[in-house]
């Protein structure tokens, strides 16, 4: 798995960004820099996966519609398992790059996800916090550049607009107290909406700082709350995860 070997912040500006440019400016790549130093640095960039739980609550038309508990298992560089609900009751949703399953209650056997769903899957995951930070951004294809800054929840934020290798438009609002991200819009090259998330409630987990609030929109509607409980990395999660789920 291609990393970044990151330890120091002249280190940092050197292996994730070959140089400036007028798409890929030095003051956009020492902000970055900051940034991953900030939610831990070697310790952030050398995550291999991710286990966390806590509850969601979904929302319609800015009202609360429903929630529940999930566990979230992610081993990269792209395999992801959600369950939601407790014990015998749970929904289950796994994804392996190319295979995807997906488990109701009710059902006997996992049921194989159909091409669009995995090829969604594929999408949404390239641009995730998470992946951007670790894979796309030490692309050479990937391009960023520093276009302002904002007040966001009474904080000034740098922002940051990025370019990953698929071309996918992604903004990142960056405090420039803390360095951590504030917000981030994604839209993808295959969509004309934008999805938003909104970090925060940040705290140290194995010396990588994790936000236990994420709120999702799109297109500025309120979908999704997201409020973890736990979060440990690097836990070693075995293959049989991320392989069609059995009762």
């Amino acid at each position: 798995m291609a990393r970044s070997a990151l330890a120091l912040f002249s280190v940092l500006a050197l292996c994730l960004f070959a140089g400036p440019s007028a798409a890929q400016t030095p003051q956009a790549g020492k902000i970055i820099d900051e940034m991953i130093l900030a939610l831990g640095g070697q310790a952030f960039l050398d995550v291999d996966d991710i286990h966390t739980t806590g509850r969601f609550f979904q929302f319609k038309r800015g009202e609360l519609a429903s929630g529940d508990n999930f566990a979230d298992y992610i081993k990269f560089p792209m395999a992801e398992r959600v369950e939601f609900g407790r014990e015998k009751n749970k929904e289950i949703t796994v994804n392996n790059g190319k295979e995807g399953w997906k488990m109701v209650p009710k059902d006997k056997e996992a049921q194989e996800q159909l091409a669009a769903e995995i090829q969604e899957f594929q999408a949404s995951f390239k641009t995730t916090f998470d992946y951007l930070t670790r894979f796309s951004l030490s692309n050479p294809q990937t391009t960023l550049q520093h276009i302002g800054s904002e007040i966001v929840d009474f904080n000034r934020a740098d922002v940051i607009e990025i370019r990953d290798p698929l071309k996918n438009r992604i903004v990142l609002f960056i405090d420039r107290r803390t360095k951590l991200p504030i917000k981030m819009q994604v839209r993808r090259i295959d969509e004309k909406v934008v999805r938003e998330e909104r970090f925060g409630n940040w705290h140290k987990f194995q010396g990588i700082m994790t936000p236990l609030f994420v709120s999702r929109f799109t297109d500025g509607e309120k979908k999704m709350e997201i409020r973890l409980n736990t979060a440990v990395y690097n836990s070693g999660l075995p293959a049989s995860l991320f392989t069609a789920p059995k009762k």
